[in-house]
């Protein structure tokens, strides 16, 4: 099943000149129909037609506007059915869309018109077989793009990496479950991964109700055994768990399902029901601050009080640069305990629903501000403030 992160792949394709105005795109298209009168699908004629709906579909694509997109593109399939570019392109929009099924049907006929596709739809390619954990598949997408001339600096660094990610999956033990795909290294018992497995599910179950909704599709977990993973990608070792569309967990496989475990598998998943039910448009701190409360991490007002003795809160703009340094263990834990400092205090002063709701607004195109005047009246500013009088700071 395509993993919960294809939801929110970003700016995967292959670097292009940056999208034209959506007024221009329309006007490119209406020129464009006009030249593509008389032309016949399936004719030598038609593949610039469906070149040229391709680079606008995606253009549309690149202004978030997945709906036009796709209708675009399903046109440009229709006149040239052996574009690989075109199809690449639908799998993505469809994926955005949460249409599973559809990106599925391209993804399968872009494997098949693959030879004749042109170096971007590898690219393309590479990054949805990465999201499957499909990692020999991305690789050789990604080395195709390489060869035919591929030449962005981002992708290339991505192939070095997961080749060296290859080489630490090698031999890994895999599961399927009803909400879950788990990869695991071979000396975790099972009996632990079975655990692993049912306090996920059960995590799953309080969290789609927390935020009325399920996952689109099966969300991928990577049980390491050690830190190569994570030393790899510059995770600091203070750091036992993260998300990036998959959740990956470093574990003692000796340890069981401890209770420090047992939290950093609900924070992550946390993050992808966040991620997925705000279209991926959560600010960091609103992210950390949820992923710790849903974890089960409380912080009373004495311990805000003390904490902040010493220095003062960071605006919530602050916050989110600092959220980036992670290797700066006592800048991110400051950080850390306020962006809970302040979801407790929406928690407490006007409910999870509005937490809840505040975050899907996000999904249903509101700004941060917009969205947080609706479910709570206040403005961010407004926010930061209440908090800090709540909070005696």
């Amino acid at each position: 099943m395509l993993p919960a992160l294809l939801v929110v792949l970003a700016g995967i394709a292959a670097p292009a000149p940056a999208a034209a105005p959506v007024d221009e795109l329309h006007s490119q298209l209406l020129a464009l129909r006009r030249r593509s009168e008389g032309i016949r699908p399936g004719t030598p004629d038609a593949r610039p037609v469906a070149a040229e709906l391709a680079r606008i579909g995606r253009g549309y694509l690149e202004k978030g506007d997945t709906g036009r997109a796709v209708e675009l593109l399903e046109e440009a399939y229709g006149w040239d059915e052996e574009n690989g570019l075109v199809l690449a392109l639908l799998t993505l929009a469809y994926v955005r869309r949460s249409e599973f099924p559809f990106a599925r049907f391209y993804l399968d006929l872009a494997e098949q018109r693959a030879p004749r596709a042109p170096a971007q739809a590898y690219q393309i390619l590479g990054e949805i077989y990465y999201s499957l954990n499909r990692l020999e598949d991305a690789v050789l997408a990604w080395e195709h793009f390489q060869t035919l001339g591929g030449e962005s600096p981002a992708t290339l660094s991505r192939l070095s990496k997961v080749r060296q990610e290859l080489a630490l999956a090698s031999g890994q033990r895999y599961l399927e479950t009803e909400k879950f795909s788990f990869f695991w290294d071979p000396a975790i018992p099972a009996p632990v991964v079975e655990s692993i497995a049912n306090r996920l599910a059960s995590a799953y179950r309080e969290q789609s109700e927390f935020f009325a909704t399920e996952l689109p599709a099966s969300q991928i977990v990577i049980l390491y055994t050690g830190r190569s993973y994570f030393s790899l990608v510059s995770i600091p070792d203070w750091v036992s768990g993260v998300f990036d569309g998959k959740i990956r967990v470093s574990l003692d496989p000796d340890g069981g399902l401890t209770g420090e475990l047992s939290a950093v598998l609900s924070h992550e998943l946390a993050h992808s029901f966040i991620r997925h039910s705000s279209a991926d448009r959560a600010p960091g701190w609103l992210h950390e601050g949820i992923a710790q409360w849903l974890e089960g991490k409380r912080i009373p007002v004495s311990e805000m009080r003390g904490e902040f003795r010493r220095h003062a809160p960071h605006s919530l703009g602050e916050m989110e640069g600092n959220l980036a340094r992670r290797s700066d263990r006592a800048v991110a834990r400051s950080n850390y305990v306020q962006s809970l400092a302040i979801v407790e205090y929406l928690f407490e002063r006007h409910g999870g629903g509005a937490v809840a709701c505040l975050v899907r607004g996000l999904g249903e195109g509101r700004t941060f501000a917009e969205a947080l005047k609706v479910e709570t009246g206040l403005t961010p500013d407004e926010l930061f403030r209440s908090w800090k009088a709540w909070a005696e700071l």
